[in-house]
């Protein structure tokens, strides 16, 4: 099986790429990349490739609101009786472990459980956050619930912090499909994303203690309800060698009221070209 889903720019745009449904959508977009049906069996793969890719958004602590990037690109999986393992090196969750519990009948259900990631660190990223605390990447507990209705894949899943950072949780709808032209996979997908108001605030909240040392105005995060979206292109260049190109766009209602973000964009929207080999 074929894994790949172009992600948001690191570094200075990391603090806002970590909670988009683009990221959580990973593995239905495996499947839709991969034209994977529900009676097909998860295979291991490991992935390597180079990419770039342009944002136009909310930055952290940016005026511009625009950012460009290229870099190495690195994604696996590996499947043993019912447990699996993810690694993604540009995704919100760069490595994810699950066990499937059920799957018959077109549906599965899956346990998950996602690592810590690097986070946002003053001495790591280039940007102006002298007075603001790190953020680290919480540990997060959940379920996830995959379905075939028709020619559709739908996902829910459900995370909750266990890291004890911020007791947060996530929650997410997602429905994808996609088609094949002569060699070429297309597919797409549409979701909703829930965040929770202790979740939002560890991550774009600011105290009174931040707000005095980094001149920032307070800020109490809340809950938020997005629209996220994507279309892409999967193309064989050879056995071995796969091109990838895709497009994201959504909202980021609730979020870009933080004092963090020096531009506020209510929508945000994503492109991204790969070339990758599969082994």
């Amino acid at each position: 099986m074929i894994y790949s889903l172009v992600k948001k720019t690191i570094g200075a745009t990391f603090l806002f790429a970590l909670f988009t449904s683009c990221a959580y959508a990973a593995d239905l977009a495996r499947s839709l990349i991969s034209n994977t049906d529900e009676n097909s069996t998860p295979e291991n793969f490991f992935e390597l490739g180079v990419g770039t890719t342009a944002y136009v958004g909310s930055l952290f602590n940016d005026q511009d609101g625009k950012e460009y990037e290229a870099g190495i690109t690195f994604t696996g999986s590996y499947n043993w009786q019912n447990f699996f393992f993810d690694i993604a090196n540009k995704a919100s969750d760069p490595v994810l472990l699950g066990y499937t519990v059920y799957n018959q009948h077109n549906w599965s259900f899956d346990v998950i459980f996602t690592g810590p990631g690097s986070g946002l660190r003053r001495d790591e990223n280039d940007i102006n956050v002298e007075g603001i605390n790190d953020r680290d990447n919480n540990s997060m507990l959940g379920g996830r619930l995959t379905g075939y209705v028709g020619e559709n894949i739908v996902q829910l899943m459900l995370k909750h912090d266990v890291s004890r950072k911020n007791d947060g949780t996530i929650a997410s709808a997602l429905i994808g499909q996609n088609w094949q032209v002569r060699n070429i996979n297309f597919h797409g997908l549409i979701g909703l994303s829930f965040r929770d108001a202790k979740h939002n605030d560890y991550y774009y909240g600011v105290t009174e203690q931040e707000a005095t040392d980094s001149g920032f105005s307070p800020y109490r995060g809340k809950s938020s309800l997005n629209l996220d979206s994507s279309v892409g292109l999967t193309y064989p260049i050879s056995q071995n060698w796969v091109l990838r190109a895709e497009a994201f766009a959504g909202s980021n209602f609730g979020n870009t009221k933080s004092p963090l973000f020096s531009k506020a964009r209510h929508f945000y929207t994503v492109i991204g070209c790969s070339i990758r080999y599969v082994f």
